[in-house]
């Protein structure tokens, strides 16, 4: 062992172990001194997060982890939302609502909406309905965003590419049944 070096002599020490403890009592070892970690307020906010919250309901609820995601959803500015289009070929778009910082740098409104774009010229509105999936439940709502034109494009992908597959359709039923001539008038 003195001429290994000491992250092999680490893996031998290891292996070493396990093979005459077995592998049972080495991870009921492990379990026993794996530090408990508990929540922190990232995974609380994340359990408790509502896109739109509905103030009567909270009220109703006394727990502190319900107040501390009502306090953080106060803290948005939600005039705008931006947009992560990653998935956009498959018709999914997240959205969120602004940060203060966001809010500060013009993102979502000065600049592109879309989370991975920053272009800042020729921005146009959209105000469309947001279906999404809460609590097991399916949700929407009327949500604004200002995107620039090839995220417009990604923001509609779906909806044009149906467009397209019906122009197609409607092409090659007018190939197949062509219009009867009509007959000359004499």
């Amino acid at each position: 062992m003195a001429g290994m070096d000491a992250y092999s002599r680490h893996k031998k020490m290891i292996n070493d172990y396990v093979l005459s403890y077995g592998k049972e009592r080495t991870e009921r070892y492990l379990a026993s001194i794996a530090p408990s970690v508990g929540k922190t307020d990232g995974d609380i906010l994340r359990e408790n997060h509502r896109f739109l919250r509905d103030k009567e309901a909270d009220d109703e609820s006394d727990s502190w982890e319900v107040r501390m995601a009502r306090k953080y959803y106060d803290k948005l500015f939600k005039e705008y939302c931006l947009a992560e289009m990653s998935g956009y070929k498959k018709g999914r778009v997240g959205m969120r609502w602004r940060t203060q910082q966001e809010v500060f740098e013009g993102r979502g409104q000065f600049i592109c909406g879309n989370t991975a774009c920053t272009n800042h010229q020729e921005l146009r509105s959209y105000e469309m309905n947001f279906g999404y999936m809460e609590g097991g439940e399916k949700k929407n709502a009327l949500v604004k965003l200002r995107v620039c034109p090839e995220c417009g494009v990604k923001l509609n992908y779906r909806k044009l590419k149906e467009r397209e597959k019906e122009r197609q359709k409607e092409r090659e039923r007018r190939l197949q049944h062509p219009p009867s001539s009509p007959l000359p008038l004499a």
